[in-house]
């Protein structure tokens, strides 16, 4: 079944919202935010508004670009009554106010929990590097393209690279760059060789990263266990493999780190809004693993999997009555 691309979805709600009560007055208007236009979580985000939407009978939910996971939960959190994507380490960080936030953000509430992202630290064969650690042996001057600041894949190459004393300043002193990019901009500079390391937070395998693998050679790096037991304690990241052949030219198994992702709101967010969003995502497995393949993995119940994040009882009410989490 071909994947349901994100300019699909923006016409199926605006389709939707046009059949539906623009004047219905039972919920607020709320945004979703999401992640840059055209990422996954931009097309997940909008997948989980279309059927909001059709749940509660008219358009109230709108699914927005955001400026990725650690920036969403403070933007959500400064401005209450909106949904939002984060990691659930960023955002039980947020909630407690511990780095790299400056403040706590009491009224954050866990919605859902969806699927595993998987740092990808991808490299040209031309570079001739096997491991993070030779950068700093060979003072490499390489071009990278990452994230944007708030984004995972910013945060999680900045602390790869930290783990063996290398700062982007070094990058830089060294001769290379380092671009701060959305995923489709650092991907096309990767693809017409403006840029020789790339980096991805997302699940594999992402039909971003696979169709820029057809396009030009390329390699993963690995993380290695001490970096990973490093950043595990420091940011509750998990380890993770990669199975060999997930993408093209990817013939062995990748050692790395990963974070799941989920949807949250705010206190103040009304509790039927947020059932029928838990509801609409419950039951539309199948429609979203059209959206993304990572739902293929991926079980309802596992929405309920809050990493120790204080429920919306929108949310709770709906865990409950499927027996998903105890009374």
């Amino acid at each position: 079944m071909r994947r349901v691309t994100g300019a699909l979805l923006i016409v199926l709600a605006a389709a939707a919202a046009s059949t539906c009560d623009p004047g219905n007055a039972r919920f607020p208007s709320v945004s979703f935010v999401t992640g840059s236009t055209g990422s996954d979580w931009y097309r997940i985000g909008a997948a989980i508004a279309l059927h909001t939407n059709a749940r509660v009978g008219g358009h109230p939910v709108t699914a927005v670009p955001g400026a990725g996971g650690i920036s969403n939960p403070a933007r959500v959190g400064l401005m209450p009554g909106d949904f939002g994507v984060s990691f659930l380490p960023f955002l039980r960080l947020a909630y407690e106010g511990s780095a790299p936030y400056t403040r706590a953000y009491p009224d954050l509430r866990h919605v859902a929990s969806l699927i595993p992202n998987a740092f990808h630290l991808i490299v040209s064969p031309s570079l001739g590097l096997k491991s993070i650690a030779e950068i700093k042996q060979r003072q490499l001057g390489l071009r990278i393209g990452t994230g944007p600041p708030g984004s995972g894949e910013e945060l999680l190459l900045r602390e790869a690279l930290g783990a063996h004393g290398i700062t982007y300043a070094d990058i830089r002193r060294w001769g290379g760059r380092i671009d701060l990019l959305g995923s489709g901009e650092r991907a096309d500079l990767y693809r017409d060789n403006h840029i020789d390391v790339i980096a991805f937070n997302s699940n594999p395998p992402s039909s971003v990263i696979s169709e820029l693998l057809i396009s030009r050679p390329a390699l993963f790096l690995p993380i290695d266990d001490e970096t990973r037991r490093a950043m595990a304690a420091r940011w509750h990241v998990r380890p993770m493999e990669m199975p060999a052949s997930v993408y093209p030219q990817q013939n062995l198994v990748v050692s790395t780190v990963g974070m799941t992702f989920g949807i949250f709101t705010t206190v103040d967010m009304p509790d039927d809004l947020v059932y029928a969003m838990t509801a609409a995502i419950a039951s539309q497995k199948s429609y979203l693993e059209t959206v993304h393949v990572g739902f293929k993995g991926w079980q309802p119940r596992d929405m309920a999997d809050n990493d120790g994040i204080e429920m919306h009882p929108g949310a709770l009410k709906y865990y409950r009555e499927r027996g998903w989490v105890t009374p």
